[in-house]
Parts: structure tokens; C-alpha cells; sequence
């Protein structure tokens, strides 16, 4: 019997040496039965509240991870409030303003990538002149927690 074990361990580290370097099989959230591609103008809109609208591209918002487009007219002022999950986000068009707490004021521009922790007291707005849009992730339902001024 230790024989068959002892001639079965160089086959197993064989075996376990060979996946070393491999790709790594991708997540059940990124697996798809299909490629997908959206084109900019059949992207359909959902007015979230005046001056806010979303797209959905994967996932759903209310029940987990998702990946979204928002969009924010230009001049949008949002009022202060927090996310329960951390948020990642990139600007595609127009300048979006970003203020953490009492942190500084930072404009993002096209390109610009910012992560929000969750819990994080933040307020946002885009300035004038175009409209923004904004990709969204998150690795859970979404939300918007409305914050008094006093907190």
C-alpha cells in the first residue's frame, strides 16, 4: 500500500506543477454564454430622479453586482449621502466634481477613475456645460442613503 502512495505523489505534483502559470478560469460573474456589445445610441436611459439617468450593462442594482452608466445633466448638484458598498467609478464625458467629507474639492475628467468606500460621506455634481456620464460598479445591490446636514 505505501508503495502505490509513494509512486502516486510524484504524479499528483506532476499534475499540480503543470497548472502553474496557467490563465486562470474567469468568475461566474464574468463568464458569459456570450460576447456582448452595446452601441453608444441603443443604449436605453432610465430617468433615476431630474437630472439622473441610468443604463444598465450587467447585473441589477437593487438585488447585487452590477455595472452601469449614469448620467447627470449638466449643473447637476447632488445632495450629501453615502453608498453601504464600496464604488468604483470612471468619467467617459464631462467633468465631474467630487467632494469626500470635508475633503478637497476634485474635478475628474474624462478618464478619470475614483473609488468610493462604502460608507463614505461624499456629495458630487457635474459642472456646467456638458453632461456627465459616469461607469458604476459595485460587488453588491446599489444605493443612495440621503445624509442630514448635521451628521
Amino acid at each position: 500500500m505505501w508503495r502505490i502512495i509513494l509512486l502516486s505523489i510524484p504524479v499528483f505534483l506532476m499534475s499540480a506543477v503543470g497548472t502553474i502559470g496557467q490563465t486562470p478560469t474567469p468568475n461566474a460573474r464574468s463568464a458569459s454564454p456570450e460576447a456582448v456589445a452595446i452601441p453608444a445610441n441603443t443604449i436605453k436611459w432610465v430617468q433615476v430622479r431630474p437630472g439622473q439617468e441610468t443604463s444598465a450593462l450587467w447585473g441589477d442594482r437593487r438585488v447585487g453586482p452590477y455595472g452601469s452608466f449614469n448620467r447627470f445633466a449638466a449643473g447637476f448638484e447632488d445632495r450629501p449621502h453615502y453608498h453601504s458598498r464600496d464604488l468604483h467609478s470612471v468619467v467617459i464625458t464631462g467633468t465631474f466634481v467630487v467632494q469626500n467629507g470635508s475633503g478637497p474639492v476634485q474635478e475628474l475628467g474624462p478618464g478619470s477613475y475614483g473609488f468610493m468606500p462604502g460608507g463614505t460621506v461624499h456629495t458630487h455634481s457635474c459642472k456646467s456645460g456638458v453632461p456627465c456620464v459616469i461607469f458604476v460598479q459595485q460587488d453588491g445591490p446599489g444605493d443612495s442613503v440621503p445624509v442630514e446636514a448635521s451628521r
